[in-house]
Order: structure tokens, then C-alpha cells, then sequence
């Protein structure tokens, strides 16, 4: 018999198809890189009913989330899946279903690969009587110097994460995105989600994530120093965002337009039980330009006068008088920090709330310090007022303002105005940094820039703390706030401790301890 005779175009299908089957066969595919997550994994927005869940992984990857009351995780309560997108720069963030008044364990899983194991409490429901811990803190400067932290590996946060929280607020400067020591500033959204990674590989960081909930708000530097939302440049603004929300479990509340804000304010309310409010302000989104060109630097415009010539004749730089149109512009009515629709829902949330405290979280100090107010709410004196009166009209007891960004431990009463009505409002709290210049190391440069002795200037400003009566100060401590709330004795303990958790003392008078109980 003849051999049959196979046809070039037979021959080249064959071969083809037999290319086709090695691609497709393990022998002919190249490997693919296993998942790795990057940045451990978090916890935020927690309610009664919900929380957000987050991870990174290494590439763009469908991951699924897996929730348990039991510590094994078994069996589980909840699965979600996700995708961690190459959009999100691989950040992976679920909304979860659980329960009041519960602990949740849960980890992220791709294939056989998976992360660490987070931990979260659930709140009870608003009616239900319970103790409630929890701590503060921000300023977070991560930036690396050859390799090297700049200031500290974080180790507040360590202490914070010893304290057996059922949540963490991590409140404001969560990164450094324009950092003195930065070569460069950040600009483009890969540079700020590289200053959010650079801050997760810190390990205190870490595992604080890992092993509480947190509820994160920015302040300026998640952006730029000192940014309002009405002159910030928009592509700065939008990136900075973006990048916040990649990296923090955050959702945004689908809040109205305000055409006053640059966009939606991440204002947000949370109820821990009967006897705890939570109100997150975010105080830069929709804030007016500050008028520091105005007031041609004047370093303290609202200070009374016979203060103003006692400083002045012990060497401190005042004019007699601050310039024309400085004060009329710091308290020009229609300037404001909150802009109307935040400043409206602010005031809904403390005229309604039924809890017996009302924690403000601040990022900015709220009492009177007279010197530097530009940034500060001073810097905005009519809204301070008439949110200040508000509250007092209305009655709304025990309003605390939890506060960082001044790099300092100061705790005292809240007025309207010290000498002019000196009725107390609220109570503050101010703690921190986390890693960053202290309030002393700044005012020390302070006064090598005015060439004058740093002892002259501390003392100037002492004497002025002096005068609004701060219960506690300490300038030049790392530091973090604990709160403790007792249902049953219907008390408010507020404790600043230093990046060894221990007591903060009072820096000039170290037999005052920097800690308040408020109530019953």
C-alpha cells in the first residue's frame, strides 16, 4: 500500500493545534508569581451592623475576605470577594455584615495564600450601657532617610496597641506627604501612595491595624502644609485623596454638593452605645484661605493689648497694634473652617445625640492660645464663636474636642473668649506627635529665625499658656490619648501617655499629671 500524502495545509493545522495545546498545558505556560500581601491588613468605619475591611497585595488579584467570631476562624460568619484592582494601586477594601457588641476575626485569601489575621470589635447598639477604651493620636511622619526613619519607628502607636482599645483614631497627618525631610514634595498619585506604603511598613503601624479598628480623617499633610480647600490646587487636592482612601478603611458618606468645599467633607457620626459619640470633622476640605498675608505675619493678633506690650518689652517681636484689617479679617463672617453644610450636620449630630459624651475629633486646637492662630480655629474666629455659642445656648453638656496637629500635650477648658466671656464651653485634649518635630523643637527654630534666645521664646510662650490657664501642658513628648468611658459611674477619663505608655507629666510643673476625669 502507498504511504498516504498529508497536505501542507493538513501539516501546518497539526502543528498549530499542537502549539496551541502547549500554551495551554503547564509545560507550555510561564509561571505565575503567587499573591503576596504587601501591607498587612485593616480595620475602619466599624458599626453595629458593618465595617470596612482592608488589604494590598502585589498585583491585581481577586481576593475574598473571610470573617469569624472565632479566633480559628471556623466557621466562618461572612465571605466577601473583591478585586483588588491595578486602578487602586492593589489596595482591596469589602463592607462586611456583622453584629452589635461583637469581636470578629478575619484574613484575606487568594487561592492557598494568605494574609494575617485582623481582629475588630463591633459597637453595642446606641441604647445599650457599656464601657467603652479607646486612643488618638496623628502625626505620623514615616519619611526614611537612607534608609533610616527620620524621627522614630512609630513606637507610640506600639504603646497605643498595649492599651486593649476597642478602637484607634488615627487623627490627622496620617502621612508627610510635602515632609521637610522629603527630597521632593509629593505631586503625582504614585508619590503619594508611596508615602502611604513607606508609613505601613513600619511594623508598630502594623499591627496596630491589625489588632483594633481604627476611624481615620486626614488633616493637611495627607496633601499639602497647611491647604485650604478653596485655594488648594484641585489635581494636588484629588490625588492626595485618592490616595487617603486607597489606604485608610474609610468609605465617604454620600454627603450633597457644598459649593464651598473642594469636594464631599468626610464627616461622619458613629454611636458606641448609650454614653458614646463619636463626630469626625474634616476641617480641611471646604476651609477659606487663612489671612496670616492679612495680618503680615503678626504672631499674636487677638492678644490684649497690655499682654501684647509686656511681651513686647521683654524682647518678643509685637507690634503695638496688629496691622490694619488683620482682625477684622480673622473674624469676617463669612470665612469659615466647615464649610455650611458640615457646619449644619456638626451641629444636628451634637443637638441629637443622646450619648452622655460627645468626643469632637479635631484636627485643629479649638481653645485659645492667642499665638500662631492662622491655622488654627482661632484663624476662623466668627464660625468658632457661633459653633462655641451654639452649644452653649442649646445646653449640650459634655462636648470634648480631641485634638493633635500642634505636636504638644495641652489640656484645658474651652471659652468663647478668655477675658471677654470666660464661661467654660467644652473641655480639649490636645496629644502628639506620633513621629514629627515637637511643639519645643519647633519653637526653638522659631526663635533661631528671629535670632533670638529659644529660652525667650518658650518663656513668652509659657506666659501666655499661663494666661488661658492650661490645666497641663508638655511640649516635647511623642504622645497618644486614652479614653475611658465608665457606664456605670457615668465618668470620662482622659489620660495622655508617651511613646513608652506611660504617664505624660506637666513639662514646667512635673507634679501635674496630664489626665482628666469628666462627669458623672
Amino acid at each position: 500500500m502507498k504511504p498516504q500524502r498529508i497536505s501542507a495545509s493538513v501539516m501546518l493545522l497539526a502543528v498549530t493545534c499542537v502549539g496551541f495545546l502547549l500554551l495551554l498545558s503547564p509545560l507550555g505556560a510561564a509561571p505565575v508569581a503567587a499573591v503576596t500581601f504587601t501591607h498587612g491588613v485593616a480595620s475602619g468605619e466599624v458599626r453595629p451592623y458593618t465595617a470596612v475591611l482592608w488589604t494590598r497585595v502585589d498585583q491585581e488579584a481577586r481576593l475574598t475576605v473571610e470573617v469569624s467570631t472565632d479566633r480559628a476562624l471556623h466557621p466562618l460568619s461572612f465571605t466577601s470577594t473583591v478585586l483588588a484592582a491595578a486602578a487602586a494601586d492593589f489596595t482591596a477594601q469589602v463592607t462586611v455584615l456583622v453584629s452589635p457588641g461583637q469581636t470578629y476575626f478575619y484574613r484575606w485569601r487568594h487561592d492557598d495564600v494568605l494574609s494575617e489575621v485582623g481582629t475588630f470589635t463591633t459597637p453595642p447598639l446606641p441604647g445599650v450601657a457599656r464601657d467603652v477604651k479607646f486612643a488618638f493620636s496623628g502625626d505620623s511622619d514615616g519619611t526614611k532617610i537612607q534608609g533610616k526613619p527620620a524621627f522614630n519607628n512609630f513606637e507610640v502607636l506600639g504603646a497605643a496597641g498595649q492599651e486593649n482599645l476597642d478602637f484607634f483614631v488615627y487623627l490627622g497627618d496620617t502621612i508627610y506627604a510635602d515632609s521637610d525631610v522629603r527630597p521632593t514634595p509629593a505631586i503625582s498619585l504614585s508619590d503619594f501612595r508611596d508615602a502611604y506604603k513607606e508609613n505601613r511598613d513600619y511594623p508598630a503601624l502594623r499591627r496596630l491595624l491589625a489588632a483594633t479598628s481604627i476611624y481615620a480623617i486626614w488633616d493637611d499633610r495627607e496633601v499639602q502644609h497647611s491647604f485650604a480647600g478653596q485655594t488648594v490646587d484641585p489635581m494636588l487636592y484629588a490625588n492626595g485623596r485618592q490616595a487617603f482612601l486607597e489606604y485608610m478603611p474609610l468609605r465617604p458618606l454620600p454627603l450633597p454638593p457644598d459649593s464651598a468645599c473642594a469636594s464631599t467633607p468626610l464627616f461622619r457620626v458613629f454611636h458606641w452605645g448609650k454614653d458614646v459619640d463619636i463626630i469626625i470633622l474634616d476641617e480641611r476640605s471646604c476651609r477659606s484661605a487663612d489671612v496670616s498675608a492679612v495680618c503680615q505675619g503678626d504672631l499674636a493678633p487677638t492678644l490684649p493689648a497690655p499682654v501684647r506690650a509686656q511681651l513686647a518689652q521683654g524682647g518678643f517681636p509685637l507690634p503695638a497694634q496688629p496691622p490694619a484689617g488683620c482682625l477684622e479679617a480673622l473674624f469676617e463672617p463669612t470665612r469659615t473652617m466647615l464649610g455650611p453644610l458640615q457646619k449644619s450636620l456638626l451641629k444636628a449630630a451634637l443637638l441629637q445625640s443622646t450619648a452622655k459624651f460627645k468626643f469632637v475629633i479635631n484636627e485643629v486646637a479649638i481653645q485659645q492660645f492667642y499665638i500662631g492662630p492662622y491655622d488654627r480655629w482661632e484663624g476662623y474666629g466668627a464660625e468658632r464663636a457661633e459653633i462655641l455659642g451654639f452649644i452653649r445656648a442649646r445646653n449640650i453638656k459634655n462636648v470634648i474636642y480631641l485634638t493633635t496637629g500642634l505636636h504638644a500635650n495641652l489640656i484645658n477648658e474651652v471659652f468663647i473668649d478668655r477675658f471677654l466671656d470666660p464661661t467654660p464651653v467644652a473641655y480639649e485634649f490636645v496629644t502628639g506627635p506620633i513621629a514629627a518635630d515637637t511643639s519645643m523643637e519647633d519653637l526653638e527654630a522659631t526663635a533661631e529665625s528671629l535670632h533670638l534666645p529659644p529660652e525667650q521664646v518658650v518663656q513668652a510662650v509659657n506666659s501666655v499658656l499661663d494666661l488661658v490657664g492650661v490645666d497641663c501642658r508638655n511640649l516635647d513628648t511623642f504622645s497618644y490619648g486614652v479614653v475611658e468611658v465608665q457606664a456605670s459611674a457615668g465618668t470620662a477619663s482622659i489620660t495622655l501617655k508617651d511613646d513608652q505608655g506611660h504617664l505624660v507629666h506637666d513639662q514646667f510643673n512635673p507634679t501635674i499629671v496630664c489626665r482628666k476625669v469628666l462627669g458623672p
